[in-house]
Formats: structure tokens, C-alpha cells, sequence
């Protein structure tokens, strides 16, 4: 690119300053490709991350030849912001520009004029918005860390020199954004440990060792820490920042501080995990899986009690039998018990200190079985407790965790040996051998590449923390699975059995069902019998006997007399038999004509009753079949019985 004058630069600068909310369109040097300024544009317009209430946006300032460090107030205004930063009264000698946001996971705290004016006057590398963009409203803490940079130090790199702004145009810039852990500072929060970021971007100029700073953070950490380091740390006093090189060896110390941030929390936070993970673990080791497993607890876990509870309960005015409570069993001979028992209640009658006796013995034992059982059952619900699907999850999260913490550390790793990289290459350079005293400055970058070396030993030690911590919580997961599946299938073994059982015991009730259902059928063939019979004789019974008037004041009861006394036989009227009996023709044929007729007017009248009484039923049977299409078959509507039912049935059925 040819050289062009200074008025030129000039004009370029405030032609650009003039289309500010185009940022990054508008810069004058970039080495960023046009589509790609046009994305970052696009995704500037279209990302939430400007807080439209709160203002979190100040300034600290050293200018030239002065002892001491000026911290601005918050710029709630575009046009303050705008009036602050405008040098033409001077430019500082360093420029630090902190931007928060109410959270971590919450927007910026300025507008989008205020950060496009910021990032145009200072000519900002397009690149930065990688990591603005990582700001904002998230649902998630990012977990991503990134190293832009964007260096003129070469001799053939492209001039931008503004005299008017003491800009050489030589200059180190690059950005990055580190991530840690930090401590909630709500003892109440769900997440303890919130994973937070924290992004600087860095200009500096070798020539005149005039330095800006933006640095983003979610809350004022940052900005107290590099604050309190200017006030007591000797190589960021103000006083002595007065040459390129102690500019240069004091930014060295304010990057010091931000990498020293992303590895300070992940001890204590491991100390953290590791107990968490040891609770779980030890949960899942220790547990008596085959005694909790074993035929005995899980079938007192999962049968049903077969028992029916009745409960007697009366009040004392109303009854001098108190309150019992009955268990009955399914046996014949129980309910016969009971029967007798409930016989003896009326003509039983304690007293009432022998019911409050047995009623005290009554509710004391009832009391130690509900304790007993409640104990058994607190002691086999372990078994659902300790291994809940809830438990699982915990494990699970805990392994989520534990992997986004080894993706974190591995992401600031990466940008610790970037870094270390970078002032590599620059020591190097052009730009810098040419204007800057390298042997003043050797010592220092020697011990802050060196302090580099150490921040990522440290964090290898932590991701080997978390690698066997990681390796043991997935055998603990994998052991937890494998007790899961060996609790199913011991459960499924039960039931199995249980429905083994039970489908031999169906068996046995149907045979014996059976055997009922033959013996019913042969009684109800007898009943039929001694039914007809009973009307084939009650005629003629009727007939034949006779009933006086009973005689109140010389017999209590009244004399009934049957076929033999109503004069088809004849006998001594004293009942002896002193002489031969004698039959009456015409008292025998009255008494057939009379008896034989009622019989048989009694059968017909019981037939049709019988034939009536079945044709009913058979209407009804067909009146439940629910209204069905030509080829399917008939659906009952659900009341008991059907057509299907059996037509062998009697009187005593009907």
C-alpha cells in the first residue's frame, strides 16, 4: 500500500468517526476481508448484548509527565462518552476503559453508539467482536476462549500515523478472552461455582509506549484488582511509566493479572468436585447391593398385602362395646369363628376397665406392628432411594461438569501458549527492535513468558485432577448402571416367579372352580327333584288334612290331622286297632278327583311361569349386545352376564 500524506490520514480518520454506528465497515486499516466486516456488522445489529437501562461504562487515565492514575465516573450518555474521549486537548499516555454488566450472563452495560464510537476512535481490530459477541443475555456461561491480534510492526505494513493524536501507527495490538471459575457470592445460588469470563483487548503504540485498554468483565473485579496493582506494585506506578519500555514492562503486569484470574479459582473448585464426587461414590461402593436385592426385600417391596381391614366403631353413649377391629382371613371356618364371635358380643357385656384393658393391649400392639413395619419399610426403601434415577442424574451432571471444566482449561491453555507465542514473534520484529531498547526490556519479558510457563503447569495439574476424577466418577456411573440393571433384573426375576406362582395358583382355584361348578350342577339336579316332587305331593297333602277348632280353655295347641285320619281310611276312634281298617271308594275317588286336578294345575302354572321367566331373560341378554356392523361380532355393552350363559339352568336360577 503507497504512502499517503498525514492530511489524508486525517481526513480518512473523520470520515470515519462520521460513519461511527457502521463500526467495522468504517475502519481505515484493517486486514480483514470487506464480506467479513460486513458479518461482523450484521451480527452486531442482530446480538442482544447492550443493556438498555444500565450505564457500566469509566475510564482510568495517566497522562504524560504525572504521578498518578484518574478514574473517570460512568458515562450514561453517548454524548458525555463522546466529549470525554475526544483528545484534542491531549492524548494520554494510557487509556483503560472498563465495561461490565449487571451479571455474568447479562448484557454490557452501555449502548451500541457508545462501544461503536469507542471502537471506532480508537481504530479497534475487527476481530475484537469475536469476543464481545460471547457478552449478553445467554442461557449459558460461554466456554469458549479465543486470541485475536492484528500487529503493524512490520516494514511493509501499512501507515496510519495521526500526529495530531501522537499515533505512529507502529503498533502491538491483540485481544483475547480467558475463562475461571469464581465462588457466588450468594450462598444461596443453585451453581457455587459459575463459570465466568473475562476479555481484554490491548493496543500499544512502540514508538511513544501509549497504550489502550478495554476490558470486559461481568462484574468490578477487574477493575479493583488492576487499580489496587497501580497503587502499591512498583512497575505500575505512575511515576514510573515514563519511557516506551517501562510502558511496555507495566502492560506486561496488567496481562500478568488477568492470567494469573484464570487459574486462581480451579483449586478450591476442584476440592469442590472431588468431595461431591467422593459422596457419591462412596454411596455407590458401600451399598449392600445383594442383601438389598435378595427374594425376601424385594418381594416385601413389591407384593400386595392380602388382608382386608373392618374396622367397628361406636361411641360409648351409644354402645358399651368399644371399637374393634377385625381381621378377616379367606377361610370358611374363620368367618364361621367370627359369626360366633359377634354371636357372644350382645350376650357379652365387659366392663369397662376390662375394655380399656384389652383396648389398650389392642391399640399397644397395633402400635409396635405399624412401628416394625415402618422400620421395614424405611430400611428397604434404601433400595429405591439410593439407587433413584435422581442419583443417576446427580452423577451424570457431575461428569457434564466435570467435562466442561476440562474444555475450559484446555480453551485457556490454548491462549496462554498463544500468548507466549505472540510476544515471542513481536521481541522480534521489526517495529519493536527498531524503536524500542530490547535490552531494557529482556529481563521482564524473560520472567512474564516464564510466569506463562508456570500459570499453564499449574492448569495441567488441575486437568489431571479432573481426568481421574472424570475417569473415576464414569466407573462409579458405569458400577451404578450395572447395579440399575442387576436391580431389574432381580425384579423382573421376582415377577417372573411371582407370575409363575400366581398362574399355578389360578390353575389350582379353576380346578377347583370346576369341581364347585359339577357339585352346584348336581345339587340344583336334586333341588329340581325335590321341587317337582314337592309339588306333585302338596295337593294331596293340602287335601288331607284338616284343622279343628282349638279349644283355648282345655288344649294349648291346635290338633292337625294328615291323609290317614281324613276318612279314605278308616280307624277306632280311640287309634287302636281293635278291628280291621276299611277303605272308602267314594272318599278315596273324591279325594283324587279333587287333588289330582290342583296338581295339575300347579305343574302347568309353574311350566309357564318357568318357559315365561327364561324368554324374559333371553330378551334382556340380547337387549345388552351393544349395535354392531354386518361382519363383526357382537360387543357386550359390560353388565354381567351374556346370551352365552348356559339354558341348563332351574327354577332356583331363574
Amino acid at each position: 500500500m503507497p504512502t499517503q500524506s498525514v492530511f489524508d490520514h486525517a481526513t480518512r480518520f473523520e470520515e470515519s468517526r462520521r460513519k461511527t454506528l457502521e463500526y467495522p465497515t468504517n475502519l481505515v486499516r484493517t486486514e480483514a476481508f470487506p464480506h467479513t466486516l460486513d458479518s461482523y456488522r450484521k451480527r452486531l445489529n442482530a446480538k442482544r448484548i447492550f443493556d438498555p437501562r444500565n450505564r457500566l461504562l469509566a475510564c482510568i487515565d495517566l497522562y504524560e509527565n504525572n504521578d498518578a492514575f484518574h478514574p473517570s465516573d460512568t458515562f450514561d450518555t453517548v454524548e458525555k462518552f463522546s466529549a470525554y474521549i475526544d483528545e484534542e486537548d491531549g492524548a494520554p499516555l494510557w487509556r483503560m476503559v472498563f465495561l461490565q454488566s449487571v451479571s455474568s450472563r447479562g448484557p454490557l452495560g452501555c449502548s451500541k453508539e457508545q462501544l461503536a464510537l469507542l471502537l471506532t476512535y480508537y481504530q479497534v481490530m475487527p476481530s475484537f467482536l469475536d469476543l464481545v459477541l460471547t457478552f449478553g443475555v445467554r442461557a449459558r456461561p460461554t466456554t469458549q476462549a479465543l486470541f485475536r491480534h492484528e500487529n503493524y510492526l512490520e516494514i511493509k505494513s501499512p501507515e496510519f500515523a495521526l500526529p495530531e493524536l501522537n499515533r505512529s501507527g507502529i503498533q502491538i495490538q491483540h485481544a483475547f478472552n480467558l475463562l475461571s471459575v469464581e465462588r457466588a457470592s450468594d450462598p444461596s445460588e443453585k451453581d457455587q461455582w459459575p463459570l465466568r469470563q473475562v476479555a481484554l483487548y490491548h493496543s500499544f503504540d512502540v514508538t511513544n509506549g501509549r497504550c489502550v485498554w478495554i476490558i470486559l468483565k461481568g462484574n468490578n473485579l477487574m477493575s479493583k484488582r488492576i487499580f489496587s496493582a497501580m497503587q502499591h506494585h512498583r512497575s505500575l506506578n505512575a511515576a514510573a511509566i515514563s519511557s516506551p519500555e517501562t510502558s511496555f514492562i507495566a502492560a506486561l503486569h496488567v496481562h500478568m493479572i488477568m492470567l494469573e484470574w484464570c487459574s486462581e479459582g480451579w483449586a478450591e473448585y476442584l476440592d469442590y468436585l472431588d468431595e461431591d464426587v467422593t459422596t457419591n461414590s462412596v454411596e455407590v461402593k458401600t451399598i449392600p447391593v445383594d442383601k438389598m436385592t435378595s427374594q425376601q426385600e424385594i418381594e416385601f417391596v413389591h407384593s400386595q398385602k392380602n388382608t382386608n381391614r373392618f374396622d367397628m366403631q361406636s361411641q360409648a353413649t351409644s354402645s358399651p362395646i368399644s371399637s374393634r377391629t377385625w381381621t378377616f382371613r379367606r377361610s370358611s371356618s374363620d368367618i364361621f369363628t367370627l359369626i360366633r364371635q359377634l354371636s357372644r358380643l350382645g350376650s357379652i357385656r365387659p366392663t369397662a376397665a376390662e375394655d380399656g384393658a384389652k383396648e389398650a393391649d389392642v391399640e399397644a400392639t397395633a402400635g409396635l406392628q405399624e412401628e416394625e413395619e415402618e422400620d421395614d419399610r424405611d430400611k428397604l426403601s434404601d433400595l429405591e432411594n439410593e439407587f433413584s434415577f435422581k442419583k443417576f442424574q446427580r452423577l451424570s451432571f457431575l461428569a457434564q461438569e466435570l467435562e466442561r471444566a476440562l474444555f475450559v482449561i484446555e480453551q485457556n491453555k490454548g491462549v496462554l501458549r498463544a500468548i507466549e507465542e505472540h510476544y515471542l514473534s513481536i521481541s522480534e520484529s521489526y517495529g519493536f527492535t527498531a524503536h524500542m531498547r530490547k535490552d531494557l526490556c529482556n529481563g521482564d519479558l524473560t520472567a512474564f513468558l516464564t510466569r506463562i510457563r508456570g500459570i499453564k503447569r499449574d492448569l495441567d495439574i488441575y486437568y489431571s485432577r479432573l481426568q481421574t476424577l472424570s475417569r473415576a466418577l464414569e466407573n462409579d456411573k458405569a458400577l451404578f448402571a450395572t447395579v440399575l440393571q442387576f436391580k431389574s433384573e432381580k425384579v423382573s426375576e421376582f415377577f417372573a416367579k411371582s407370575a409363575n406362582t400366581s398362574s399355578d395358583r389360578m390353575e389350582a382355584m379353576t380346578r377347583k372352580m370346576h369341581k364347585i361348578a359339577v357339585r352346584t350342577e348336581q345339587e340344583t339336579v336334586s333341588m329340581h327333584v325335590i321341587t317337582i316332587f314337592t309339588l306333585i305331593f302338596l295337593p294331596g297333602t293340602f287335601i288331607a288334612v284338616w284343622t279343628r277348632i282349638p279349644q283355648l280353655f282345655k288344649y294349648l295347641l291346635t290338633q292337625g290331622q294328615t291323609l290317614f285320619s281324613s276318612g279314605v281310611f278308616h280307624w277306632d276312634e280311640d287309634g287302636s286297632l281293635g278291628s280291621d281298617w276299611v277303605i272308602r271308594p267314594n272318599a278315596l275317588k273324591l279325594f283324587f278327583s279333587v287333588s289330582l286336578p290342583m296338581m295339575a294345575i300347579i305343574l302347568t302354572a309353574w311350566s309357564l311361569l318357568f318357559l315365561y321367566m327364561r324368554r324374559k331373560r333371553r330378551q334382556e341378554e340380547e337387549n345388552w349386545l351393544l349395535p354392531v356392523t354386518e361382519g363383526q361380532p357382537a360387543i357386550k355393552s359390560g353388565i354381567p352376564g351374556g346370551a352365552a350363559a348356559s339354558e341348563k339352568e332351574g327354577p332356583m336360577d331363574v
